[in-house]
């Protein structure tokens, strides 16, 4: 297959005028005035370690601020065998957590490279 357009019978020229801009017949004379430039007014110069301070406080992130925890009476919520209950699956996947995180040691070792944090997600994630 060709890719000469022209062979098909389209007068590209008319349709796209972007090539071939129209010629105005009316062109504006020259100004005869001469302006004289406006000279810009002169900026005050900055010290580079000024702009250098300037980005380093803006790369810095403020943490936000933590408020303590608060305690909560859990008889309000649930019953006294509801809490036992719930409890009872906290320390059930505290303890599964645990046996992860001693699986994950022991398969990649002390010097694994990864984080505290790693860690502790993917020995949650294999609690079944």
């Amino acid at each position: 297959m060709t890719e000469n357009i022209r062979g098909i019978g389209i007068n590209t020229g008319s349709v796209n005028n972007y090539n071939n801009p129209a010629k105005n017949a009316e062109a504006k004379p020259e100004e005869t005035e001469t302006k004289t430039p406006q000279a810009a007014p002169q900026k005050s110069q900055v010290k580079a370690d000024d702009v250098l301070s300037f980005m380093a406080q803006q790369a810095i992130v403020a943490k936000p601020q933590v408020a303590a925890q608060r305690t909560y009476d859990v008889s309000k919520y649930v019953t006294p065998e509801q809490a036992a209950r719930i409890a009872g699956f906290v320390t059930s996947f505290e303890d599964q957590v645990a046996e992860g995180l001693t699986a994950i040691e022991a398969e990649f070792g002390p010097n694994s490279g990864l984080s505290e944090q790693a860690k502790y997600e993917i020995a949650a994630n294999m609690v079944k």
